[in-house]
């Protein structure tokens, strides 16, 4: 009897002390793995906190892609280039200032188309708006300007100018920039740029851009029609301010890769001209069997795929007309974009090919 109760006693002290099934390890919960478009790059591991939480598995209603996004960032990205906003529709130069990277070139255009097409172009949306002296129609286009700030449509502040000055002028710069400022009829200019490289004297023309943009006639400056690295940097190393520009021919059969990777080491950002091929080969471009076929794709023009080819490439554009309709067409590039495939497939037409030889 006095075994049987020594006996009872222990299993009850066994029976009190084992561990409840609440307090057994157990495997951690793992969630199931959700099916569904690659990513680059992995999400980080969940917090403790955030592994605490239950987990929802969201079961979508329809497998269709996203669209594209029209605001879609540029393909080009190479350390210390000037980013593109797609939202502002501007770049921040070198210099601090907010470019439009989408305008309108007033080359080859008499003084008096150069007046209509400035104001359709601001009035159609465009903010940036190029000429040079050498065009012969600064005076055109500041009566353009002043005839849409006059009816409302922008403010000075919202208007980029640009003007170029001429070779035969790089001996008397400072005169050069007054003159521009006079036919123009602004009290600054956004960005002058050297119009070609000339080795000569070039320099002497850049300091004076530089003096200029120390007493506030000019607020950017830059260089056009230079294709060497080299030469970039010989006048670079001789002067104080940095480019904020470079504007080259370029275009789907001339890129500028070169060029615009070597910029990028002075925040220098590359602007297109000709950037439809210019006249005389713009039909070379439009009927290329790939830009055709894009253009068909989103229902588009072909100019319109060139112009946004530039812009998501990180060219600023300037395509230019004197016609309204086409002024008009060729902003309506900021509700659609290219897809990777596209941008590739335009980039593989390379072949180093200028259409212009000065």
């Amino acid at each position: 009897m006095e075994k049987i109760c020594s006996l009872l006693l222990t299993l009850l002290l066994l029976a009190t002390c084992a561990p409840k099934a609440a307090d057994l390890p157990t495997e951690p919960t793992v969630a199931p793995a959700v099916t569904g478009p690659s990513i680059v790059s992995e999400a980080p591991a969940m917090t403790e906190a955030e592994t605490a939480q239950p987990v929802e598995t969201a079961v979508p209603e329809t497998t269709e892609q996203p669209a594209v996004e029209p605001t879609a960032a540029p393909a080009f990205v190479v350390e210390g280039y000037p980013a593109f906003d797609f939202e502002t529709k501007t770049v921040t130069l070198n210099s601090g200032y907010a470019m439009p990277i989408l305008g309108i070139g007033t080359y080859a255009l008499s003084d008096s188309q150069a007046e209509h097409s400035t104001y359709w172009a601001l009035k159609a949306g465009f903010r940036l708006i190029d000429t040079a002296r050498i065009y012969g129609n600064e005076a055109g286009v500041g009566r353009g300007l002043r005839r849409a700030i006059d009816e409302g449509i922008v403010t000075r502040e919202e208007v980029f100018i640009t003007t170029k000055m001429w070779t035969s002028d790089f001996s008397n710069g400072d005169a050069a920039i007054d003159g521009s400022l006079q036919r123009l009829g602004l009290d600054y200019i956004d960005l002058m740029i050297l119009h070609h490289s000339q080795p000569r004297n070039d320099v002497d023309a850049y300091q004076a851009m530089e003096r200029a943009v120390e007493s506030g006639k000019l607020r950017s400056i830059g260089l056009s029609n230079y294709y060497e690295p080299e030469d970039f940097d010989r006048l670079v190393n001789a002067t104080m301010i940095r480019p904020a520009l470079l504007q080259n021919e370029t275009h789907p059969y001339h890129q500028s890769g070169e060029m615009k990777a070597h910029i990028a080491r002075y925040g220098t950002v590359l602007e297109s001209w000709f950037p439809l091929g210019g006249r005389g080969n713009t039909q070379t471009l439009f009927n290329d069997p790939t830009i055709a076929t894009i253009a068909a794709a989103h229902d588009v023009s072909s100019a319109q795929v060139i112009i946004r080819w530039h812009l998501q490439a990180g060219n600023i554009c300037i395509p230019g007309s004197s016609n309204e309709q086409h002024i008009i067409e060729d902003y309506d590039v900021w509700d659609f974009a290219l897809s990777e495939d596209e941008m590739a497939g335009i980039t593989k037409l390379e072949q180093n090919n200028r259409f212009a030889d000065y």
